[in-house]
């Protein structure tokens, strides 16, 4: 007889109990999702838009920059810094190319 079993639950698998929005083909922020967090891996410049409207919507954004060149990761991180300075959240960088922007009342320590 298990723990769950004198409780009556059933145990879950490892694999129920998390979920992630994250999608390894790309982004994942257009997905309509309850989930105050999207992870964002743009290919392209072009991919910023899709990263903004997440944060203007109040999610949290994580975005890896690992699958674009040094020029395009600068342009990225200039254009998610003036939009998140302008929505009063803050930036906060995770490991190297993996940051975080979070929306105003969000504090990481």
């Amino acid at each position: 007889m298990g723990f769950f079993d004198v409780f009556g639950r059933e145990q879950k698998s490892k694999t129920d109990r998390f979920t992630t929005d994250f999608d390894k083909s790309g982004l994942t922020g257009e997905k309509p999702t309850n989930n105050p967090v999207s992870v964002f891996k743009p290919s392209s410049f072009e991919d910023v838009e899709s990263i903004i409207v997440a944060l203007k919507s109040g999610k949290t954004a994580i975005v890896h920059l690992t699958d674009v060149k040094h020029d395009t990761q600068i342009r990225v991180l200039d254009m998610l810094s003036g939009a998140i300075f302008a929505l009063n959240g803050g930036v906060y960088e995770m490991d190297k190319n993996v940051f975080m922007f979070s929306p105003n009342g969000l504090e990481i320590y």
